[in-house]
């Protein structure tokens, strides 16, 4: 059976790993921009300066933890021998890069509802 030298699958990967990565990363921003502007200015009805700036601030996390996590595990130290090692590999870090987020978004709108009950017993008092 003739196979395909190992370089042209590490291309595949690359190119399949960047294209995915960036995809996803776009298409997150704007959705989790999108939707915790509303939760934000709700959150800070008061200030809302500060929901602005605290939705910076996390847009500004989200970039710097998807780059780090992609340049951390763009290299691949295993051979492609099919296409379907591409998929397996590229599969399983687009699968735990997405578990990552998924925690994190988690940790971030639980800090914002306990800041969110902080300010609203504040004001009761």
């Amino acid at each position: 059976m003739y196979r395909v030298p190992y370089s042209m699958y590490q291309t595949h990967y690359y190119v399949l790993y960047a294209i995915a990565c960036g995809v996803l990363i776009a298409g997150l921003a704007v959705i989790l921009h999108w939707a915790g502007d509303v939760f934000l200015h709700e959150s800070f009805r008061e200030r809302p300066e500060l929901a602005r700036a605290v939705g910076r601030l996390l847009d500004i996390g989200f970039y710097l933890v998807s780059a780090g996590y992609v340049a951390v595990t763009f290299h691949s130290f295993g051979q492609f021998e099919t296409l379907g090692d591409v998929a397996w590999v590229v599969a399983w870090k687009l699968g735990s890069f997405l578990l990552l987020l998924g925690f994190l978004h988690v940790f971030n709108v639980l800090i914002l509802a306990i800041f969110r009950g902080r300010s609203g017993t504040a004001a009761i008092s």
